[in-house]
């Protein structure tokens, strides 16, 4: 099964390996959003359903990393900076709370990557269920 990796347009860029997945993430959370910053979010998983959501801001350091089957979250630090990605087009700005964003840049790349190694939830970081409802 390939995965793929859905940017803010939902446009599709199919994972063929690890390495493309680390390259294909970091052009995607290089670019800049239409509100002039690089927060976005994008999703990774089989064509037909989503399974890890990351809204990253490269620029804050912050990423909210989502196991969407269980609604986990990744918390691998406390809770600092709330971010602000472009999750679509249709939806616009989404504040993302300081209790989601609990990973850092470089940990949110290698749970992708795991992720397209392995096809599990990424063991490289921790998990936890979110205290209250998130987007």
């Amino acid at each position: 099964m390939t995965l793929q990796l859905r940017d803010y347009h939902g446009h599709p860029y199919p994972l063929a390996s690890p390495d493309e997945a680390g390259r294909r993430f970091d052009e995607q959370i290089e670019a800049i959003m239409p509100h002039g910053g690089c927060g976005q979010t994008v999703t990774i998983g089989p064509a037909d359903q989503p399974t890890l959501r990351i809204d990253i801001d490269i620029d804050a350091d912050r990423a909210a990393v989502r196991w969407l089957p269980d609604g986990t979250h990744a918390a691998d630090s406390d809770p600092d900076t709330p971010i602000t990605v472009y999750e679509s087009p249709d939806t616009g700005l989404l504040d993302i709370p300081a209790d989601l964003a609990r990973v850092d840049t470089a940990a949110a790349r290698e749970a992708v990557i795991e992720y397209v190694a392995t096809g599990q939830r990424p063991a490289a970081v921790s998990w936890t269920h979110a205290q209250r409802a998130a987007s």
